[in-house]
């Protein structure tokens, strides 16, 4: 299901019995599960464990076949203010902007943050660029008083917590 699903809609198309409007449809229904997972998400409790924040920005995954980065922007008592997509890239790579991230935090008068972002290689543990990049992103964003709390990686069903994992010191 997932390769028919990941087809593009010209491969699709040249399935015998298919045509464009069936194609068009087939490529809706990842969105369209994205959306329903993301109505979902509760931003009402606070977040506690790296858990609550998984459960939150897991949805915005689903489906991806670029490279996202998000923000979870929390207030003083870790209360979720919102998500926010702040970059998509290709299926290598996303440029990370410390100036959009802290912009898209300080707009939603958060204290405090979780960047995510995901793989497309179905291996979720973060490169040593992905380290190097939260250590200098956790010191700009300190400069304005937002603390970086965790970076995640995410791949389909997987997720790796760079604080959790030791790699953010």
């Amino acid at each position: 299901l997932a390769g028919v699903l990941d087809a593009a809609e010209e491969e699709l198309c040249r399935v015998p019995g298919v045509g464009q409007h069936t194609a068009v449809l087939l490529k809706l229904i990842p969105a369209a599960g994205a959306r329903y997972l993301q109505s979902r998400a509760d931003l009402g409790e606070p977040v506690r464990r790296t858990e609550d924040a998984y459960a939150l920005l897991e949805p915005y995954f689903f489906g991806a076949r670029n490279e996202m980065i998000y923000l979870l922007a929390l207030d003083g008592k870790n209360k979720p203010l919102g998500v926010r997509k702040v970059a998509e890239g290709s299926i290598y790579a996303s440029d990370i902007n410390i100036r959009r991230i802290a912009e898209a935090a300080m707009s939603l008068r958060s204290a405090g943050l979780y960047l995510a972002h995901n793989h497309i290689s179905n291996l979720a543990f973060p490169s040593p660029v992905d380290i190097s990049t939260t250590q200098t992103m956790r010191t700009a964003l300190a400069g304005v008083g937002i603390e970086l709390l965790d970076h995640l990686v995410f791949v389909d069903g997987d997720m790796v917590s760079m604080r959790d994992s030791g790699m953010m010191k």
